[in-house]
C-alpha cells in the first residue's frame, strides 16, 4: 500500500512550523491560567490549559509527538525495503530494528510507560532521575552495536543521523543534567503540589525547552530518513533490470523497477 505524501522536505517544514505552534499555544494558555490566575475556576479554561500543555498527557502535544515518531518508523520501514530492492541487504534488518525502536518509543510517548522508572525508591539519585541511569548504558550498548552500519551510510546522512541523536539525546536530559550539576531540579516537585505565578512559569519553560528540542530532533530525523528513502528508490529504479511477465492475452508485459519497487514496498 502506497501512502501519498508531501514531499520530504515539505513535510518537515510543516512539522516544524506545527510543533512551534503548538508550544507557543502551550505557554501561551498556561502563562495566562497558571502564571497569571486568568480562568482558575472556568472549566473552559482549566481545559485549555490541560489540552495545549506540553507536559501534560494523553492531549495534543502528546499525540502529535507520538504519531511523528510513528511516521518516523514507518519511513524507516520503507527505507529497509528500498534497501533491499536496491541490493543493500546487509543492513535491512538494522533499518527494521530502528523501524522498531521508532514504534516503540512513539507507544512510550502515548502511554507515559518510562515514568514508571521514575517512582519507587530510586526514583531520584541526587537531583537526576534514576531512569537516566538505567537506560543510559542500554542507548551506548545500542549506538555501539550500530557503529558499522553508520559506516557504511554516505557521510552526509550518516552526520544527520548522528546529529539527530545527539540533539534528542540532549534535549531528553539536558535539563535533568542541568539540575543535577547545580543542585536544582526545575522538574521536581512534589507529587498534586499546584505550582503557581513565576514558579509554575519557570517550570513550563524548563518542560518546554526540554520537549522542544526533542520535537525538533526528531523531525530533523525524519527528513534525513526522508531524503534517504529517495536515494535508495532511485538506486533501485536504476540498477533493478526490467523483469518479464505474462501479459494479457499472451503478449509479455515489462515490470519497470519503480512498479516493483512499488509492490515491494
Amino acid at each position: 500500500m502506497t501512502i501519498a505524501m508531501p514531499e520530504i522536505r515539505v513535510l518537515a517544514q510543516r512539522l516544524m512550523w506545527a510543533l512551534l505552534a503548538i508550544h507557543v499555544l502551550s505557554f501561551a494558555t498556561n502563562f495566562l491560567h497558571h502564571g497569571l490566575g486568568v480562568g482558575r475556576k472556568v472549566h473552559v479554561a482549566v481545559w485549555l490549559a490541560t489540552f495545549f500543555n506540553v507536559d501534560e498527557h494523553q492531549n495534543l502535544p502528546t499525540w502529535f509527538s507520538s504519531v511523528i515518531l510513528l511516521l518516523t518508523a514507518w519511513i524507516l520501514w520503507e527505507v529497509a525495503a528500498a534497501a533491499g530492492a536496491a541490493g543493500q541487504h546487509r543492513y535491512v534488518r538494522h533499518w527494521r530494528i530502528l523501524s522498531v525502536v521508532f514504534a516503540l518509543l512513539s507507544l512510550d510517548d502515548m502511554t507515559e510507560a518510562h515514568r514508571v522508572l521514575r517512582t519507587g525508591p530510586l526514583a531520584t539519585i541526587g537531583n537526576a532521575s534514576s531512569w537516566m541511569l538505567i537506560l543510559a548504558p542500554v542507548a551506548l550498548v545500542f549506538a555501539i552495536s550500530y557503529l558499522r552500519f553508520l559506516f557504511h551510510l554516505p557521510p552526509r546522512t550518516r552526520w544527520s543521523m548522528l546529529a539527530a541523536a545527539a540533539a534528542y539525546g540532549a534535549g531528553v536530559t539536558a535539563v535533568e543534567v542541568a539540575g543535577a550539576v547545580t543542585g536544582r531540579n526545575l522538574l521536581a516537585h512534589l507529587p498534586g503540589e499546584d505550582l503557581t505565578g513565576a514558579a509554575y512559569v519557570r517550570y513550563l519553560l524548563a518542560a518546554s525547552a526540554e520537549e522542544l528540542i526533542q520535537g525538533l530532533a526528531v523531525i530533523a530525523f525524519l527528513f534525513a530518513m526522508g531524503s534517504c528513502l529517495q536515494r535508495y528508490q532511485d538506486l533501485a529504479a536504476v540498477t533493478a533490470p526490467p523483469v518479464q511477465a505474462g501479459g494479457r492475452g499472451g503478449r509479455p508485459a515489462v515490470v519497470t523497477p519503480s512498479r516493483r519497487l512499488h509492490r515491494e514496498g
